[in-house]
Order: structure tokens, then sequence, then C-alpha cells
């Protein structure tokens, strides 16, 4: 036999068989029936059997599953990042004094001087919005506060008041900041996202220092805006992996305010469930603030903090 000639019977051709074998009898029956009838008889069976051979499933309809399709900070339109921040500190702190003429304070290392914490482990919180495809909301807030207690090994003026050697003398210094970033992704594809905008910074800082024994105490604050350039990528690499990076940054003089401000962030994240990722990441974050004591402004001196380290966090989103 030629094997060349033999044709795969398929269950296609199974259904036109048996459809033209009733076909068939049904034709039988037509001679004896008016002719009318007869030809209404057999249109009525052509055009419904054909409609019942094509409803039959293929077998290898069910072996076909379409995937999932894939999520990522892309594709988000909510998250809230819940996190756990262990990083090192760096303080310089200077409150000159209120006199006409202003007399400069003593530049204080806080961490050496005043005992405070060098090492500080925090939990923060970060919002992401996303309006429409392009458009994206930061909400962060960071919180700072810190007290300790040492016996002077030297004379410190802070403010007003003159802390001298031997003195006992506690110490507080509190820093808080609600950042919220308006960023537009001039590049978004399905696996990278690249945004750019600005950022505004409500700072708020606070120091006291009391001498215990003679109940001397001096205390300042001061809240400022800060606006900022910001800059954002993400990058999904693997299906349930991606990297994220961004920065904001600024460095100016305005009224007698010297600032310089960066923070700088990048992590990598793995998508545990559809709406819940972990992730690891690093932070730092610069704040340099130099403030002329004849400008009238709060908090007259200077504040400068740095920190970064490593951090833990879970990212739900939707």
């Amino acid at each position: 036999m030629n094997r060349g000639n033999v044709r795969q019977v398929t269950l296609a051709d199974v259904a036109a068989r048996r459809r033209w074998r009733r076909l068939a009898r049904y034709a039988m029956i037509a001679p004896s029936m008016p002719r009318p009838a007869a030809a209404f008889l057999i249109a009525a069976v052509v055009a419904l059997l054909p409609v019942h051979a094509q409803e039959q499933p293929r077998a290898s309809d069910t072996l076909v599953r379409e995937r999932a399709p894939v999520v990522s900070p892309i594709t988000d339109r909510f998250a809230l990042r819940a996190l756990y921040f262990k990083g090192g500190v760096d303080t310089r702190v200077r409150l000159d004094s209120g006199a006409v003429p202003p007399v400069p304070g003593t530049v204080i290392n806080a961490e050496d001087t005043l005992q405070l914490d060098d090492a500080v482990d925090l939990g923060r919180m970060e919002l992401w919005f996303r309006f429409g495809d392009r458009t994206r909301l930061r909400v962060d807030y960071f919180k700072l506060n810190r007290f300790g207690a040492v016996v002077l090994d030297e004379d410190i003026a802070f403010g007003n008041d003159l802390y001298l050697t031997g003195e006992n003398i506690e110490s507080t210094l509190d820093y808080r900041s609600l950042s919220f970033s308006f960023l537009y992704s001039f590049l978004r594809r399905e696996k990278f996202e690249l945004a750019a905008g600005i950022g505004v910074y409500l700072l708020d800082v606070q120091a006291a220092a009391e001498a215990v024994d003679r109940n001397a105490r001096e205390e300042e604050s001061g809240v400022a805006p800060v606006p900022t350039l910001a800059l954002d990528g993400t990058w999904r690499f693997a299906r349930r992996w991606s990297l994220g990076a961004r920065g904001q940054y600024v460095s100016t003089t305005i009224d007698g305010i010297d600032g310089t401000l960066g923070e700088y962030h990048a992590d990598v994240q793995y998508r545990w469930k559809r709406n819940l990722a972990v992730g690891l990441g690093y932070t730092a974050l610069d704040v340099d603030i130099n403030v002329d004591p004849a400008s009238g402004h709060d908090f007259p001196g200077l504040f400068r903090l740095k920190t970064s380290g490593p951090e833990f966090f879970l990212r739900v989103s939707f």
C-alpha cells in the first residue's frame, strides 16, 4: 500500500460522514412527500447539521490556557510600602544667639558631644498613587526623634545660653519631613518606566538643651518648605522581579537661607503574590541648612543631617 496516499482521518471527517448519512436517509423519505415540503426538509437538515459539527470541541482546546497578565510597579494604580530602616546618623547643629549683633553658637557634633544615638531603627510608610497611565504622586513621611544625656567635657554656646564643662546636660533633637513628589513618565514601556518631576519637602526641626542642675533650658524650632527636582525609574527584569531607583535634589540660597537637600533610594523587590511584594533597599538622606541670624527666620544657625542604611519592606498594591 502506498503510505503517501493515506490521509489521516480527523474528528471533523467523522462528523461530516455522519451528517451525510443522515441527509441520505431524509432524501429517501423526500420522494414520498410533496415537493415544497421535501425541499424545506432537506434545506433544514443541511443548515443545521454543519452548525452542530462546528460546535464540536477540539481535543487541543483543553490544553491551551491563557497566562495571567503581568503585574508590577509599572502597572500598579495604588501602593503602600511599609518598611523597616536601620541606618547610621551624623548630625551637626549650631544655634546662634538672638542678640544684636548675633553671636555665633558652637558647632556641635550631636552624636559625640551630646551622646545622641548614631544608629537608629525606624519604621516608615510610603504611599503611591497613579493617575492615568503616566502621572504619579508619592507621599513619604520620615521621623527621627532622639534624646541624649551627658556630662560636658567642653563649654558650649547654644542659643542665648552658655553650658559649661562638667554640667549635666539633657538634649533632644527631632527631625520630621513630609514629602510630596509629582512625577510624569516620559518613557513608559511594558518592562521599563522613567519619570521626572518636582517634589516638596515640609521640614520641621526642633532642638533643645537643658542644664539639669540649674534648670536652664534653651529651645528652638523651625519649619520650612523645600522644593526639589525628582527622577524615578523602574525596570521589571523578570516576571516577578523588578528594580527601582529614584533621587531628589536641590541646592539654593533664598532670603538668607542656604540649603541643600538630597535623597537617594534603590531597591529590588519580588512579587510574591499578585498584590504583595517583598524587597530590600538602601536609602541615603542628606540635609544641610544654614540660616543667617540677621534674616529673622526661625532656627538661626546650622542644621546638618546625614543618614543612610539598608531597609526591608512589604509592598501592598492594586
